[in-house]
């Protein structure tokens, strides 16, 4: 057993607290972790949101494969998330509440407590003699979650002292009738699924709540945040309607929507274009990094029959920018522009420009692990396999 403890550095108090949590688990003999965050709200977040990611995204790196972490959110804090989720518009999701039980990273998140009112905790902890540190910071009304607990639920609980339960109680509801939805979806998903992608024919087969339930599953599958019903409506009206050679690009967050063909992608942006040539001197080195995230190229002996680079005399140039180059894909056959081959063999238009071409001298011999130029072939053995390792998606 261990204890984390997360420092999110926003108050000068912040490393006090962590040394307190230090020293009180050593008196226990607990082994307990300080998690240093650093909160960075993006344009248009508060900094309450951003605290949020970067105090789970911190946890979820703890947890090791198997571990279950316990916190002590409760009955009150429940009542809090689903008013504030209510406030701004959450659909079933997110007024089901904090779940009791659920994935973190590679471990599990539990919440034993959800169904202990506070007011039984602070009894239980001052009746055991315990001393705990209030964080003044909760008194700050700035805060829409201390604004709520200050203000407005004090009033509430007066005229409605079961506030609270009776919320949980809707909250349970509304995840049972979440996990009703999730199954559909996830039915759906079986008829539309296309690798990673869905395929749009699929999706406008299905009625409009059922392609936006089914998008809002495969969104957060995928490890993106769900976006608005108002993106989501976007999405429906361009994405699954639009001309088939449109390809329309909806974002949010960190997350970017596509269209290519009958298919919808899913990922981040793209890396941009890598302005510059890069030498590789594969005698030295088999393998040469990719700047902008694209991975790497690799050199390998060639397997039998596999169709391969003749060892090359001299270091190679890697290029981008596919522009108005050719290849030859077998001897005798007509030379083909780029554009020409990454439209039949359905290479995304927004990768098309970062995908690696490998030079010998003036000679455009190779474009990723794709296709070798007829001239650089060769099938005999010793000729080089050439590999794109850890590169985003271009199909």
């Amino acid at each position: 057993m261990r204890a984390l403890h997360v420092n999110h550095h926003l108050l000068r108090q912040s490393d006090d607290w962590a040394r307190q949590c230090m020293d009180f688990a050593a008196g226990v003999d607990v082994t307990c972790a300080i998690l240093d965050v650093y909160v960075d709200p993006a344009r248009g977040e508060s900094t309450e949101a951003a605290a949020r990611v970067a105090r789970y995204a911190g946890l979820s790196a703890a947890l090791s494969e198997g571990e279950y972490l316990l916190t002590a959110h409760h009955r009150d804090d429940q009542l809090e998330t689903v008013l504030l989720q209510l406030l701004r518009g959450a659909g079933v999701a997110g007024l089901s509440g904090m779940p009791a039980s659920t994935t973190l990273g590679s471990g599990h998140l539990l919440r034993p407590l959800l169904d202990v009112a506070r007011s039984d905790l602070v009894a239980y902890a001052t009746a055991a003699g315990l001393h705990w540190i209030e964080d003044l910071s909760n008194m700050d009304t700035r805060f829409d979650r201390n604004f709520l607990r200050q203000q407005l639920l004090p009033v509430l609980n007066k005229r409605w002292p079961g506030a609270a339960e009776s919320v949980s109680r809707s909250a349970g509801h509304l995840a049972e009738a979440q996990q009703l939805l999730t199954e559909r979806a996830r039915e759906d998903l079986v008829l539309a699924r296309a690798g990673t992608n869905l395929r749009i024919s699929a999706i406008r087969a299905l009625e409009p709540r059922r392609a936006r339930n089914l998008l809002r599953c495969w969104i957060d599958g995928a490890g993106f945040r769900v976006p608005s019903s108002t993106v989501l409506d976007q999405v429906v009206r361009q994405m699954l309607h639009a001309r088939a050679d449109a390809m329309p690009l909806i974002a949010w967050g960190d997350a970017e929507l596509r269209r290519f063909r009958d298919e919808l992608y899913l990922g981040v942006a793209p890396p941009p274009t890598p302005p510059t040539e890069l030498p590789w001197d594969w005698r030295g080195r088999s393998e040469l990094d990719l700047p902008e995230g694209l991975g790497r190229l690799r050199l390998r002996t060639a397997l039998p029959g596999e169709c391969a680079l003749a060892i090359p005399p001299q270091p190679l140039r890697v290029g981008f920018q596919s522009g108005s180059y050719r290849l030859r894909l077998a001897q005798g056959a007509p030379r083909r522009t780029l554009r020409n081959l990454f439209q039949e063999y359905g290479v995304v238009p927004w990768m098309r420009p970062c995908l690696p071409l490998v030079f010998i001298g003036d000679s455009l011999a190779a474009v990723a692990d794709l296709w070798i130029d007829a001239e650089f072939q060769v099938r005999e053995p010793g000729g080089m396999a050439i590999e794109w390792l850890d590169h985003p998606p271009i199909f």
